[in-house]
This record gives C-alpha cells, sequence and structure tokens, in this order.
C-alpha cells in the first residue's frame, strides 16, 4: 500500500482543493440542476475536506484518522463517485454524469498512486543538540 509514485505531502496539499472542486462542481461544470447530484458532490466534498483535515499526518487539525482508514475513505469516495449517476438516477444529466465519474476515477487514481509512507505523515522534529557531559556530571 505504501510504494506509490505521489508523496502522502503532495496528496495532503490537494485534498482540500479536491474537497472544494467538489463542493462547487455543480455550479463550475453546469449541473446545479441536478438536484441529486449536486448534493452527493458537496456531501463528498465536505467528506474529503473533513478526512484530511482528521487524518494524523503532518498537516491535519486534529490527528484521529489513521492513514490507512483515510485511504479506505478516499477509495470509498471514488466508488461512490463513479456508481452514484446509476443508483441516484441522473444519468440524463450528461455534465453531472460525465464529471462524477471522471471524479471517481481520478480520486482513486490519486489514492491508488500515494505513497501512504506513516515516516512522510510524522511532523518535522526539532533535533536539539545534547550537551555533552563529562563523567562527573560537568557540562563541556
Amino acid at each position: 500500500m505504501d510504494r506509490g509514485p505521489l508523496p502522502l505531502r503532495v496528496h495532503a496539499a490537494i485534498e482540500p482543493l479536491i474537497g472544494l472542486v467538489l463542493i462547487l462542481s455543480s455550479w463550475i461544470f453546469g449541473f446545479s440542476d441536478a438536484n441529486d447530484a449536486q448534493v452527493l458532490c458537496i456531501v463528498l466534498g465536505v467528506i474529503v475536506i473533513m478526512s484530511g483535515a482528521m487524518t494524523d499526518w503532518r498537516v491535519s487539525l486534529a490527528r484521529v484518522i489513521p492513514l490507512k482508514v483515510h485511504f479506505m475513505t478516499d477509495l470509498l469516495v471514488a466508488a461512490v463517485l463513479i456508481v452514484a449517476p446509476f443508483i441516484l438516477g441522473y444519468t440524463g444529466n450528461g455534465a453531472a454524469t460525465r464529471f462524477t465519474i471522471i471524479a471517481g476515477v481520478l480520486e482513486g487514481i490519486a489514492a491508488l498512486s500515494t505513497r501512504w509512507d506513516p515516516a512522510e505523515a510524522e511532523p518535522d522534529r526539532v533535533h536539539t543538540r545534547s550537551r555533552s557531559t563529562t563523567p562527573g556530571g560537568h557540562q563541556l
């Protein structure tokens, strides 16, 4: 799972943008008349932003969600986006159908191509040099 070419920090950086595009997609891509697709994209956009903000990586607001759970959430969002037009019945709206399927495929590719390395998720540590002492406990 942790061997993709996309660094975790890049995934973390683009996550809020993906969420924002999902939230605004119905107005950007002209399917605001497809209520089911619009609500779905807004809800999934909020989920993407919240999961990114709560994942256990260096740029999160609250380190609550483990990386593997975030990975699974990304895959679930991708799957929902891909199958939603058929389940929710908005295949008659080409813009909504195209957007959700393409966004789902791209979300899945992003999740599968990310290097989910826990070492990359650790915040940068400030390295301090320890003071050397003599055998008698005196500082040098």
